[in-house]
């Protein structure tokens, strides 16, 4: 039984969470930049060698390659196919931003180093065995780029050479413990320890049986944690067919299968991914007169700390971090969420108040405000936006103007979950009318009834749709 894009995010953001968690990057994501797949990498030395093409075995080709021109040969001829000038992909990207420490590649490029430079990350670069000498600086945060299969030196893009020759022939595979005792060694314990993600995979990669190995030689009664790999589905019957049967064997080891339509549906996937390993921000946006006499004021107000009396009753485990910029409604929300809380459970990081520049010549906060963490920044409202955001989870509108509307169109383009609560009218209404379920992912029956009671004229079933949806999209 496969596993669902929902599976998948939830219990692999988990142990990213807790710093249990490790990637794995295969050579799908390369052709995605426009390198070869493993028949194509082959092809011209596989020509000089006339090993016919119907050896479809890439690897056993290889060493054909190997056995009649010289490794060296091979090895040449695989450089002139890859060091070339690529740029990484909108994938790499997304796997920088995760906050995951271990990134295992097979890759001989040098696209997911390229990835992490760009964030300006800090990586120990592990290539040959020799490598393990240098380690990061104790108590930092470093990233370890592991290249189990080689890779070419940094440089020049048609200039560059071999850090490490490839491991790409039949006998390479089966001596590689024998040849990377170290690596080897530290894999099968991470596999022990981390829930491996494997992207960039496809059913016939020769990486593949590395899973299998990984997962049959552990000992009957011990269980590793889970770990899931992404497969593309094949349209050709007969594919298709040798997919689901390759499928079924990695279920059976323990390794847990999320099929997707195409590869152009990894970057949504990772992107899901990436918005729920981030802290957990429920930024809260709108505005209304909090103390005003009419109905839809009162009614926004009285939703509004339905809701925050409801985060604070729930689960520490699942309690978020409620930010805002200071507005109506993230006032209203964080004085009850604090009222709310018992004094033993109330610390200030769970309310955070994001200040943008001054724009007028007093600006200071009324004592019956100052509740949690004042951040104060020269940012400007644009700057705030674009720096907040990407750190946030999911928002909750509650009523607001056209202002209010603009600000939840940015956090939808950084990956924010936005929860509108129509039911309190202005921009919430606008938002709740123009977006659907799919929007947040929201497919079960509770999901969908929770989406039409934000529209109700209850105060209480409101607040407490608003309230499950949080905590279905932040946490579960």
């Amino acid at each position: 039984m496969t596993v669902s894009a929902k599976e998948l995010v939830a219990k692999y953001a988990e142990a990213v969470a807790v710093g249990d968690a490790a990637l794995f990057v295969g050579a799908g994501t390369s052709q995605g930049a426009g390198l070869p797949g493993w028949t194509e990498l082959i092809e011209e030395a596989r020509a000089a060698a006339d090993v016919p093409s119907q050896i479809s075995d890439a690897v056993l080709a290889a060493q054909y390659i190997a056995n009649t021109d010289g490794p060296a040969a091979l090895h040449a001829a695989i450089r002139r196919k890859i060091d070339v000038d690529v740029r990484p992909t909108d994938v790499h990207a997304l796997l920088s931003h995760l906050p995951i420490r271990d990134f295992w590649t097979t890759n001989y490029d040098l696209l997911v180093e390229q990835s992490l430079e760009a964030e300006h990350f800090d990586y120990q670069w592990v290539v040959g065995e020799q490598d393990y000498v240098v380690k990061p600086a104790a108590g930092t945060w470093a990233k370890r780029v592991t290249k189990m299969h080689g890779s070419l030196t940094k440089g020049t893009p048609g200039e560059r050479g071999w850090q490490v020759d490839p491991v790409i022939t039949r006998s390479d595979f089966e001596r590689y413990e024998e040849q990377h005792p170290i690596t080897w060694t530290r894999l099968r314990a991470s596999w022990l320890t981390n829930s491996f993600l494997f992207l960039g995979l496809s059913f016939d990669d020769p990486n593949l049986n590395l899973l299998l190995r990984l997962s049959r030689s552990l000992p009957a009664h011990i269980d590793a944690p889970p770990h899931y790999v992404v497969f593309a589905e094949k349209a050709d019957p007969v594919e298709k067919r040798l997919q689901q049967l390759r499928v079924s064997d990695l279920e059976k080891s323990g390794v847990n299968v999320h099929m997707i339509q195409s590869h152009a549906d990894l970057p949504t996937l990772l992107s899901q991914l990436e918005v729920r390993c981030r802290e957990a921000l429920l930024f809260v946006s709108g505005s209304f007169a909090a103390d005003g006499t009419s109905d839809q004021d009162r009614f926004a107000t009285t939703v509004a700390q339905n809701i925050a009396t409801t985060l604070a009753a729930s689960d520490p485990r699942t309690r978020p971090i409620v930010a805002s910029f200071g507005g109506p409604a993230g006032q209203v929300v964080s004085r009850q969420f604090r009222d709310a809380l018992a004094p033993s459970e109330y610390r200030p990081e769970l309310v955070r108040f994001y200040y943008r520049k001054a724009e007028t010549g007093d600006e200071s906060i009324p004592i019956e405000h100052r509740v949690g963490m004042a951040i104060f920044t020269e940012r400007t409202l644009d700057d705030m936006r674009a720096f907040v955001f990407p750190q946030a989870r999911a928002m909750v509108v509650i009523a607001g103007s056209a202002r209010t509307g603009e600000e939840a169109g940015v956090a939808r383009q950084h990956g924010v979950l936005v929860i509108p609560v129509g039911a309190t009218g202005g921009a919430a209404k606008a938002l709740w009318d123009t977006m659907t379920p799919a929007d947040l992912g929201l497919d079960s029956e509770d999901e969908l009834a929770w989406w039409d009671q934000l529209n109700s004229g209850s105060a209480t079933l409101a607040a407490h749709a608003a309230g499950m949806l949080i905590k279905r999209l932040m946490f579960e």
